[in-house]
C-alpha cells in the first residue's frame, strides 16, 4: 500500500511539474504574443499611414488633371466666342472706318 502512495505522491509532483513547466510555456507564449501583436499594430499604422498618403496624392492629382481639362476645354469655348465676337465687329469697325474716311459720318 506504501508503494501505491508513494507512486500516487511520485505522479502528483510529477503532474505538479509538468503544470507549472506548462505555465511557464503559456505565460512565454503569451508575452511573445503580445510582442508580435505591438509589432504588428505597428506596421499596421505604418502601412497605413502610407497607403493614406498614397490615396491624397493620387485624388490630389486627379483632381489637378481634371481641373486642367477643365480649363482647357473653357480656354476653348472663349477662344471661339471671342474669335465669334470679331468676326461680328469686323463689319461695324468697317462700316465706321469706311464713314469717316467718306466723310459720312
Amino acid at each position: 500500500m506504501q508503494e501505491i502512495l508513494k507512486s500516487i505522491n511520485e505522479a502528483e509532483e510529477k503532474a505538479a511539474e509538468i503544470k507549472a513547466a506548462a505555465q511557464q510555456k503559456a505565460n512565454e507564449i503569451a508575452g511573445n504574443a503580445e510582442e508580435r501583436s505591438a509589432e504588428i499594430a505597428k506596421l499596421s499604422e505604418a502601412e497605413c499611414k502610407a497607403y493614406r498618403e498614397k490615396a491624397i496624392k493620387e485624388a490630389e492629382e486627379a483632381a489637378q488633371k481634371k481641373y486642367d481639362d477643365e480649363i482647357t476645354a473653357k480656354r476653348a469655348v472663349a477662344a471661339k466666342y471671342a474669335a465669334d465676337c470679331l468676326k461680328s465687329t469686323d463689319n461695324i469697325v468697317s462700316d465706321v472706318v469706311r464713314r469717316i474716311v467718306r466723310g459720312g459720318c
